[in-house]
């Protein structure tokens, strides 16, 4: 799969969970789409054609429309974005990606739960 990682997720060290994993990662400094907005973000990474999304914008799910791309998003809901406490969460999302559907929003917690987002309730 090809995965972009937001620029809340710069570091080199999480992409290695992906890598490791077989997966292609880049991230939106690699893209040079930083400080590109969300909803144009998700457009540019639908159409390139990434098929994960991982950001840890907790609010993205409330404030994106999400049912027009085949994008699958995983939203970490976590308590810190230093890359030494989200490596365990991103080796976690590196096994569940074959398992998500196309045009899913899916949330993983600190404890890393796992939560599908209602769509319907979305923007």
């Amino acid at each position: 799969m090809l995965i972009l990682l937001d620029e809340n997720l710069l570091s080199k060290k999480l992409k290695k969970p992906f890598v490791d994993a077989g997966h292609s990662v880049q991230n939106v400094e690699d893209m040079s789409w930083r400080g590109v907005k969300d909803r144009e973000l998700l457009a540019l990474a639908d159409s390139y054609p990434f098929d994960v999304f991982v950001t840890s914008d907790k609010n993205l799910p409330y404030q994106q429309n999400f049912q027009a791309i085949k994008l699958r998003v995983v939203v970490l809901n976590t308590a810190s974005t230093r890359p030494d406490y989200l490596l365990p969460l991103m080796i976690q999302v590196s096994g569940l990606l074959s398992f998500l559907p196309s045009s899913s929003v899916t949330l993983i917690n600190d404890a890393g739960e796992v939560t599908p987002f209602n769509l319907g309730g979305s923007k």
